[in-house]
């Protein structure tokens, strides 16, 4: 449990797990919104007057060879420069927090696929779709593109049935690890056969009937599967379903949550029929209530919320590049489980890149920015709720930043501000 004094303390919580940061003032207009209106507005900002947003890559018309490497790889950084622009300009975050679970989920990977269109727009559809149906999310991915390529859909045929997506659709998607048996993976790689991706004809996905073994299976004690609908009927009609998104969910923006949480929040997803939004509200509220653990920060979070935090200006290629050092490149997760987690994120190689990092982001921080003022006033109160810590900083670090020469940078507050952003306060939300 997070004892939460406040009710700034209780949005700061909320910003820290919900969004990609905030900028000076926001909090301020949390706080006056209150717990529950922030959760409101963080679930349903159409309910607030935010506009829908467009995909990143809308307006974006490209041709993509990638025999041309110069020109793709010129398109894969403006692809990625788009999505970490959206990222710290939505009004939407939520959304793309959603966004980025399910990526995570999936764990689609270009280095895989290698086709930007198709990855571009598997992620789109984690974004459109993503607090929505549950049960329309896993059908559109079950014959989306990228996916079919990542895990070999598209080589699968009635006479030879790749096993590979029935497998993880089982254990990784939807139900999770002992609550299938291997005939239901057979089962699920027979329904799901027929499935093609046309890479000459813009990399799009086709039903091809004689590949297709239209057998009827049982599929978790469902008779009568033979194709994707049936398939996906039956893996999210199973009791364990829900429970098993739920916990990912919640241990998402939640951290280390008991079992009588998980199965609360997977009886208020079933009861919801799916609807992935219902769970994200629920789970939310359950944080603000203080049913949530201390959580490791992930690159990605930590880096675009210093950024949000300090109005530093990096450029793309270091973005990456500085990904790359603490380890989760967007669009690249490592492996089908996802990106690696604390483990990797707290070693000494990613805590040294992670220094390195901050000392470039407080070097590209306006001099104006109130997080540099206020590392410059040596005001370690306004920079840590600036930082979304109210509550302030914890004494290691306050004995860190009194113990700091000031002189060593080229900027007063500069070595202050790098110091405050590489702590451990920073690693937690």
């Amino acid at each position: 449990m997070i004892q939460f004094n406040s009710t700034r303390e209780t949005v700061a919580f909320l910003a820290r797990r919900a969004t990609w940061g905030l900028a000076p003032g926001a909090l301020d207009e949390f706080e006056a919104l209150g717990v529950e209106g922030t959760i409101e507005f963080l679930v349903n900002p159409s309910a607030a007057g935010v506009a829908d947003e467009a995909s990143a890559w809308a307006d974006w018309d490209f041709t993509y060879d990638r025999s041309d490497r110069r020109t793709s790889r010129a398109q894969e950084l403006q692809a990625f420069d788009r999505w970490m622009k959206r990222l710290q300009t939505t009004e939407r975050p939520l959304d793309h927090q959603l966004a980025w679970f399910w990526h995570d989920h999936f764990a689609v990977s270009f280095q895989v696929v290698r086709h930007l269109p198709a990855m571009l727009d598997h992620l789109e559809l984690c974004r459109s779709l993503g607090r929505g149906d549950f049960r329309e999310l896993i059908r559109r991915v079950t014959t989306d593109p990228a996916m079919l390529v990542f895990l070999d859909g598209a080589t699968s045929t009635g006479a030879s049935p790749n096993e590979n997506f029935g497998r993880e659709l089982l254990e990784l998607y939807t139900v999770g690890i002992h609550n299938f048996a291997e005939a239901d993976v057979k089962a699920a790689a027979v329904a799901l056969t027929g499935w093609v991706v046309q890479r000459r004809l813009g990399f799009d996905a086709r039903f091809v009937s004689r590949r297709h073994d239209d057998t009827p299976q049982t599929l978790l004690g469902v008779e009568g599967v033979h194709d994707v609908d049936t398939t996906v009927a039956a893996v999210t009609s199973s009791a364990a379903c829900p429970v098993f998104i739920a916990s990912k969910l919640g241990r998402y923006f939640l951290g280390d949550i008991d079992n009588p949480t998980i199965f609360e929040l997977g009886s208020v997803f079933e009861a919801a029929d799916l609807d992935i939004t219902a769970l994200a509200r629920a789970t939310l509220t359950t944080g603000a209530a203080g049913n949530a653990s201390p959580l490791v920060v992930s690159p990605l979070h930590w880096l675009l919320q210093s950024i949000k935090s300090t109005g530093a200006r990096i450029e793309t290629e270091s973005l990456i590049r500085a990904l790359g050092l603490l380890g989760q490149v967007p669009a690249q997760p490592p492996n089908v489980g996802g990106y690696p987690g604390a483990s990797t994120w707290l070693g000494s190689s990613a805590t040294a890149a992670r220094f390195s990092i901050a000392t470039a982001l407080a070097g590209a921080t306006p001099s104006d920015a109130p997080a540099l003022v206020a590392a410059r006033a040596s005001d370690w109160s306004a920079l840590a709720d600036l930082l979304l810590r109210p509550t302030g900083f914890s004494e290691p670090t306050l004995d860190a930043l009194n113990g700091l020469d000031r002189f060593v940078t080229t900027r007063p507050g500069e070595g202050a501000l790098a110091l405050a952003l590489a702590s451990p306060d920073l690693l937690i939300a």
